[in-house]
């Protein structure tokens, strides 16, 4: 969770998991896509918005109301003129250019701060990066220390094969040397799939050089693991964003630990940007048999979107969230938390309670922008405020320990006690519940 948003860049990642998440996040959707693509709550109303905020004028402000047609009957007004009259033509390019530049225009003064213009490339990006496989060499990658580094690399992609590891840091590209940014480092490698990139890393003392090959990266949207204790089996189920296939894909994560004979499930947030509406309801039916999951608060209405009827569990729940889980993240634990399903242990979420649409437009680009604000399924806001765990929980990282990305996404992952207070503290509560 799913759409674009600017991504703050960690300037230090140092035992604090917002920073750690937001990390991981701004490595997936720069380093991977290529682009600034997020994922935030995406439902399809179709509204036409007006120049201020719907849910937040006062009456003056609707007195005075105007819709972006009128601007655009302006604009129309203005471009005949220029076809019948002017020495001067536009080329595609110029077409292009002024066309996101009046898109920029137009959002700007909507007031609206999730609004965005995404240009036909920019589409094209989403959509591969919407179906979890993007054009990449297959890592994650963050400001640390102000230096781009390496948080965790893909089985089966380029940097995989080639021997890439966690926290080697860039040093150069294509021979350019010098104090990389994150940013730097995006804008020098976007390419296509089939094209190669020289990059030199610093790993401890050592410099190594790889020619790494952009190709199609599948980044598993679910991981999951059997934590055995005396005491019990516990699944963890790690949920890195709200896609396409979260609910199904979750699903099967869920039966799968059942069947290896987990008797209470973890489901990890943390650092989840959020996505697709539909699939936030999914998940919290996996879990919840009836009721609802959200209210919609739009323009002059309110509704409720209630649970599918596709649960498949009752064991017990623990959800970890912190402040970098954000939108749909924050709906699934709100609506477990009002339903008294699971026990929220962590940190105070994000505090994102807005649903973006998004249209695709007839020249290929997209526009995404604010069409409600959600509450949980008892009306308490969460936008500016975010969901309170019912156990809070600090991150303290345990350096002494194996680190956390090295491990959490390999097919050797293998818990240790201590190196992750939120997640020691959820096992704690996991095992607690098992009856």
């Amino acid at each position: 969770m799913p759409e674009y948003e600017k991504m703050r860049t960690v300037k230090k990642v140092s035992g604090r998991p917002g920073a750690f998440f937001l990390a991981i996040i701004v490595g997936i959707l720069l380093f991977l896509a290529g682009n600034l693509s997020s994922f935030l709550g995406i439902f399809d109303f179709g509204r036409l918005v007006g120049f201020s905020s719907p849910l937040t004028r006062s009456a003056a402000d609707i007195g005075a109301e105007v819709t972006t047609r009128q601007l655009a009957a302006r604009i129309d007004e203005a471009a005949g003129y220029l076809d019948t009259g002017s020495l001067y033509r536009y080329t595609q390019e110029d077409l292009d250019v002024a066309t996101e530049a009046s898109m920029e225009a137009l959002i700007e003064q909507s007031g609206d701060t999730y609004a965005t213009y995404l240009t036909p490339a920019e589409f094209d990006d989403y959509n591969r990066t919407s179906e979890g496989v993007y054009a990449g060499i297959g890592i994650i990658l963050a400001s640390i220390d102000e230096r781009p580094t390496v948080l965790e690399v893909y089985e089966g992609s380029s940097a995989h094969d080639l021997g890439v590891k966690s926290g080697d840091v860039v040093l150069s590209i294509d021979g350019d040397r010098h104090d990389w940014t994150v940013e730097e480092v995006v804008k020098k490698i976007q390419r296509p799939a089939g094209e190669s990139v020289t990059i030199i890393w610093q790993r401890g003392e050592a410099e190594i050089e790889t020619v790494l090959t952009f190709g199609s990266v599948n980044v598993p949207v679910v991981v999951s693991h059997l934590i055995v204790r005396e005491e019990g089996k516990i699944g963890y189920i790690y949920l890195r964003r709200f896609n396409e296939q979260s609910a199904a894909d979750l699903s099967e994560a869920v039966l799968s630990l059942e069947s290896q004979g987990a008797q209470s499930l973890i489901l990890d947030i943390r650092g989840n940007p959020g996505g697709y509406l539909t699939q936030a309801v999914g998940v919290t039916s996996l879990f919840v048999k009836e009721g609802d999951v959200l209210q919609i608060e739009s323009r002059g209405s309110v509704r409720t979107e209630k649970v599918n009827g596709r649960t498949i569990t009752d064991k017990p729940l623990v959800v970890l969230i912190n402040d970098a889980s954000a939108s749909a993240s924050e709906l699934v634990a709100a609506a477990l938390k009002d339903h008294g399903r699971a026990t929220i242990v962590g940190e105070t979420s994000y505090g994102k309670g807005t649903i973006q649409d998004l249209r695709k437009l007839s020249w290929g680009g997209a526009l995404k922008y604010t069409i409600a604000h959600y509450l949980s399924p008892s009306g308490t806001p969460i936008d500016g405020v975010g969901v309170t765990p019912d156990i809070a929980v600090a991150y303290v990282k345990n350096e002494q320990a194996p680190g956390f990305t090295d491990n959490i996404t390999s097919s050797n992952y293998l818990y240790t006690e201590g190196k992750d207070t939120q997640l020691d503290a959820a096992l704690s509560e996991a095992l607690a519940r098992i009856g």
